[in-house]
């Protein structure tokens, strides 16, 4: 068998599938992708017994499984859509119950582009979602990241719950998944192409928004915002069984939002001690890549913070911190490749 000398960028490529697929097509592969880790963590119970130091039995219990993807958002579809099985769309209980198998392919290290037969196929089976978030920030790409659990993993060759091995299901895929000439559809998203304007903001962030406010996005002064949800996926056990017979999500599930804006009058943010504070905010934000995410009309703000503006010379900034539960729906408006 021939070895890399290392691994990079170049050949490696992602696959998501629906748990069961035994034919990768185009529109299994993941775009956009800046990094992949995998971590495997082996879980013992350690016995001893009376009458001697020695350890008595050193008992494996079920081993966990885990994935985390980032990709920039570019108008290909995104991770929370390929592994919910588009549900993300319409239901955060049908996302967070979707099972897919998550492939990661390592090709010849002397190879341009990701094409041909690859050397090595990792397969984890069975991939249940556990946190996804999104980033948009002033000096950097918008990104998604997601990460995925599960107990299954498989190097090659067929293993127990599957039938092919990843190399034989990877291999079915076209060749020209990667040819070297792929470009982001809508462009990466950065600053400039977040749609503040079509997006549905609290109206605590557009407080500092002044007099200034046009134009598209205009006079807000967002620096950021970043949107992120963890499911807490848990195994079932039962007996006469070494594996889990199924994973949950720990309802209720809180979704977070928070913005950074640029101050220019204070936080603006009044508490009274005698009276309630808060009202129900509806949050939607929108890019140019066609991105739409949705955390519904009950979003309340949970915490206000005032910093900056020291003598250091940085400038005096507001986070604005929210959250639902249960509330969360993205649809990518994207078509992947067939």
């Amino acid at each position: 068998m021939a070895y890399n000398q290392r691994i990079f960028y170049a050949c490696q490529a992602v696959a998501i599938a629906p748990t069961g697929t035994e034919s990768l097509t185009t529109a299994h592969m993941a775009h956009g992708v800046q990094s992949v880790g995998m971590t495997s963590s082996f879980t013992l119970d350690q016995i001893f017994e009376l009458g001697q130091l020695e350890i008595y039995e050193n008992v494996e219990e079920v081993a966990d499984i885990e994935v985390t993807i980032e990709k920039v958002i570019d108008g290909y579809r995104l991770l929370y859509d390929m592994a919910s099985n588009t549900t993300c769309k319409t239901d955060l209980v049908a996302a967070a119950k979707a099972r897919t198998d998550v492939y990661v392919a390592i090709f010849d290290d002397g190879l341009s582009n990701a094409t041909g037969v690859p050397r090595n196929v990792c397969m984890n089976s069975g991939m249940a979602i556990s946190s996804v978030s999104y980033n948009y920030s002033v000096d950097d790409n918008a990104t998604e990241s997601i990460t995925l659990v599960g107990n299954d993993r498989f190097w090659n060759t067929s293993h127990g719950v599957i039938s092919l091995a990843p190399t034989a299901i990877w291999s079915s895929n076209p060749s020209s998944a990667f040819d070297g000439d792929d470009a982001a559809p809508s462009g990466v998203v950065r600053r400039a192409r977040v749609d503040l304007e079509s997006s549905t903001l609290p109206a605590e962030v557009t407080l500092q928004m002044g007099d200034d406010a046009t134009g598209k996005g205009g006079g807000y002064h967002v620096q950021s915002i970043s949107i992120s949800t963890d499911f807490g996926q848990e195994n079932i056990l039962e007996l006469g069984r070494f594996g889990p017979y199924t994973r949950f999500a720990s309802f209720p599930v809180e979704v977070t939002a928070e913005f950074e804006v640029i101050a220019t009058s204070g936080d603006l943010i009044s508490v009274s001690g005698v009276a309630e504070n808060l009202v129900d905010r509806t949050i939607v934000i929108r890019d140019d890549a066609g991105t739409f995410i949705d955390l519904g009309t009950k979003n309340k703000l949970t915490s206000v913070s005032y910093s900056g503006g020291d003598t250091g010379g940085d400038n005096a900034s507001v986070s604005y911190s929210y959250s639902n539960y249960n509330s969360l729906l993205v649809d990518n408006g994207a078509t992947q490749p067939s």
